[in-house]
């Protein structure tokens, strides 16, 4: 028998949020609003990247967050192109890595919140009274000698 609690699972080819979804999460809203490096370096730290090459936007787009990205993207099967990614960190850099930031904060929340318990019937054949103490009766004297 097999038991699953389960929270609903996000759709795992599509963003969980819209592009401009930024009040979605005003804490990931005002950090890529005010200080968009510190919103690139936290999140790439959230990947187990170095949260310092956040530093690194230089360019247009920015290599690094047109690289995290394209990653979060492949890592979570979200369907799009390297195109795609390209035009909207060029164009809207600060509300893609919002959502950038979005998607690794609810996909590792639901990876916390999911419990699968499997629960599987034993069978153990019937041991008649006289086999368990027969049993029993030999451990003890391999015991003793």
């Amino acid at each position: 028998m097999t038991m699953a609690v389960m929270q609903p699972l996000m759709s795992n080819n599509m963003w969980s949020t819209n592009l401009c979804d930024c009040c979605d999460d005003m804490s990931i809203c005002c950090c890529g609003l005010w200080c968009y490096p510190c919103l690139v370096g936290s999140t790439l730290s959230d990947v187990n990247e170095n949260s310092c090459l956040g530093c690194c936007g230089c360019g247009c787009p920015s290599p690094v967050h047109l690289a995290l990205r394209y990653g979060v993207r492949k890592q979570y099967g979200i369907e799009g192109s390297l195109c795609s990614d390209w035009c909207k960190v060029a164009c809207c850099s600060v509300c893609s890595m919002c959502q950038v930031a979005r998607e690794i904060k609810r996909r590792k929340a639901q990876q916390a919140t999911t419990t699968v318990i499997n629960v599987q019937p034993v069978h153990m054949p019937m041991a008649s009274v006289g086999d368990a103490l027969a049993a029993g009766l030999s451990q003890d004297s391999s015991i003793h000698q």
